[in-house]
Order: structure tokens, then C-alpha cells, then sequence
């Protein structure tokens, strides 16, 4: 007899379903990219810091092995020891250099790498 004066709601269209997931998954795409940024810099910021850490301290050992070089060839005398001394001094520091530059190639940043990746495969999701 008494029916209720509340008009029922009508159900959303496609349109406006799909309209709502596009929004959704821009806004989420924009909040990841977001805290992507942040991380990439606090990596890169600790990478400078660990590069300028490796710099200082290559310098203070150059220093160190110079000095220990002119130690052997006074103590030596001038002869062909001495001589050696500077040869012996270059090789380990080209060995270094090779294994420095190997070691730093292809490196990628691994949290920021893995956490791009898996939140593409979320959206991916999330938008099918």
C-alpha cells in the first residue's frame, strides 16, 4: 500500500564504469611514477655518496702508494729494482681499474628496477 518516496538509484552505465576505472588507474599511474621519483633520488643520492666515499679514498691511496714507492727506490737505491718499483705500482693500479670498471657496468638500481616492474604488472591488472 505505502511505497517509499525514495527514488531507487539507476545502475551505472558502461561508459561511466569504464570512465571510473580510467580515472582510477591514471590517478594510481601518477602516484606510483610519484614515489618512483622519490626513491630513484634517495638511490642516486646514496650512489653519489658511495662514489665520492670511493673517489677520497682512491686519492689518499694514490698518495700512500707514492710515497711507498719513493720509500723502496731511496731504499733501494738507483738501479733497475728501483726502476721496477714504478712498473709493479702501474700494473696493480691498471688491475684495479679493470675490476672497478667491471664490477660498476650494467649495474641497475634493484629496488626501484623491481618495484617499477611489479606495479606495471598491478595496473595491467587492475585495468583488464
Amino acid at each position: 500500500m505505502f511505497e517509499s518516496a525514495a527514488p531507487k538509484p539507476s545502475p551505472p552505465n558502461l561508459g561511466e564504469l569504464v570512465e571510473d576505472a580510467l580515472h582510477q588507474a591514471k590517478t594510481l599511474v601518477q602516484a606510483e611514477l610519484s614515489l618512483a621519483r622519490g626513491e630513484l633520488k634517495l638511490e642516486l643520492k646514496q650512489a653519489l655518496g658511495s662514489a665520492l666515499l670511493l673517489i677520497a679514498g682512491g686519492m689518499c691511496l694514490q698518495a700512500a702508494l707514492v710515497t711507498l714507492g719513493v720509500l723502496i727506490v731511496l731504499a733501494l737505491g738507483v738501479s733497475l729494482a728501483a726502476a721496477s718499483v714504478p712498473v709493479v705500482l702501474a700494473a696493480i693500479g691498471a688491475l684495479l681499474l679493470v675490476i672497478g670498471v667491471k664490477s660498476s657496468q650494467g649495474k641497475k638500481l634493484p629496488r626501484t628496477t623491481a618495484r617499477l616492474s611489479s606495479d606495471a604488472k598491478q595496473v595491467l591488472e587492475t585495468v583488464k
